[in-house]
């Protein structure tokens, strides 16, 4: 892998440094951080000079570590800490500054050939971890830094699930330990997710499907419940379509299809998830003025093609997609409850969902 000054300052300062993840992370911070403040103090071309030294950094960064034998994650996450901290100590850290951190940190690890994933989490969260010190929200942060690991692993050919599903685990761990909106920052991560990968011409249905697994999976290790996460990611996954002008029963599907895999691999409470997940969806889309109706379709067909793959009913899948998709209606009016109890009760691949409280028409009654 060839090095530039910064690279080899890096992986020399790293290399023979004790194995332990902690070691490896404060050691790669002080050295990051040494070597960008070296870089750009007294410079006038930083944004010239700026993705070449990350790219550099992380490169040396990753060196050091395949030959101590320690976590890659541990240490990109002590490499954007480092230079996000730098560029604090001579300049003025914007959230583009941050996205822009996150981007050359994935493209630097193109020479290395692999773990584009784990980078994106390590990186997202050291960059979300340095919100306090820089004066910036981690919610504010989210959307962001989505967009620079989506358009970093394009740069590299990487997978673009796998990096939307590791950037959010990366958001939710990141703003977890900064005490940030942990709903807010799932939300503008998920649109940041969608937005960039529309922008790159890459698979939006792997995209959701993966960032709403990934949600859930994180949801776990800190302090949110599976429903409230299972709400945050389907709303934002619904914000980010509109605003692509993608197709929201698309999303509904593939949100719901990630949700349920998701919640199968922490051993949550299948049917809860998925009902607020369908809240989510109908909640969001009602926001934007989209065709709720398609939306609870589009959520009822997700549903019913996974259940069988986690071992639950399709009915049941579907009635909490029903139930869920009903009781977000109601807060938008009698029009918008109509329009959903009319999707969500008709047969679906030969499934029928069962409703708790069914709308009826005052007209009809």
């Amino acid at each position: 892998m060839a090095l530039g000054e910064f690279g080899r300052t890096i992986r020399d300062a790293l290399t023979g440094t004790a194995t332990g993840t902690g070691d490896v992370l404060d050691a790669t911070v002080g050295a990051a951080r040494k070597a960008t403040v070296g870089a750009l103090r007294g410079t006038r071309q930083v944004a010239v000079e700026f993705e070449g030294l990350v790219g550099d950094v992380l490169k040396g960064a990753i060196q050091a570590t395949n030959e101590v034998g320690t976590e890659l994650g541990s240490a990109a996450k002590g490499a954007v800490i480092g230079i996000i901290g730098g560029v604090g100590e001579v300049g003025v850290v914007t959230v583009g500054v941050v996205s822009d951190t996150v981007r050359a940190a994935i493209r630097g690890t193109g020479e290395v050939g692999g773990e584009v994933n784990v980078v994106a989490r390590g990186a997202v969260e050291g960059a979300l971890e340095t919100t306090k010190s820089v004066g910036l929200r981690a919610e504010d942060m989210a959307f962001g830094i989505a967009q620079g690991a989506i358009s970093g692993t394009r740069d590299v050919g990487g997978d673009l699930g796998a990096t939307a599903r590791d950037t959010i685990k990366g958001t939710i761990t990141g703003t977890h330990e900064v005490g940030g909106n942990l709903m807010e920052a799932i939300e503008d991560s998920a649109r940041g997710l969608i937005s960039a990968t529309a922008g790159v011409g890459g698979d939006l249905g792997s995209v959701t499907r993966m960032t709403a697994e990934g949600t859930i999976q994180a949801s776990a290790s800190v302090s949110l419940g599976l429903q409230d996460a299972a709400f945050s990611v389907a709303r934002g996954a619904v914000h980010g379509t509109r605003e692509i002008g993608g197709d929201l029963g698309a999303t509904a599907r593939d949100a719901i299809s990630g949700t349920i895999t998701g919640t199968n691999q922490i051993g949550g409470n299948m049917l809860a998830a998925i009902e607020d997940s369908s809240r989510g969806l109908i909640k969001g889309t009602a926001e934007v003025g989209g065709d709720v109706a398609g939306v609870a379709r589009g959520a009822l067909e997700g549903a019913i093609a996974t259940a069988g793959s986690v071992g639950i009913r399709s009915e049941d899948a579907a009635s909490a997609v029903a139930n869920g998709a009903v009781s977000a209606a109601g807060s938008f009016g009698e029009e918008t409850v109509r329009a959903v109890t009319g999707a969500v009760t008709e047969t679906v691949s030969g499934v029928k969902a069962v409703l708790r409280a069914p709308f009826r028409d005052p007209e009809k009654s």
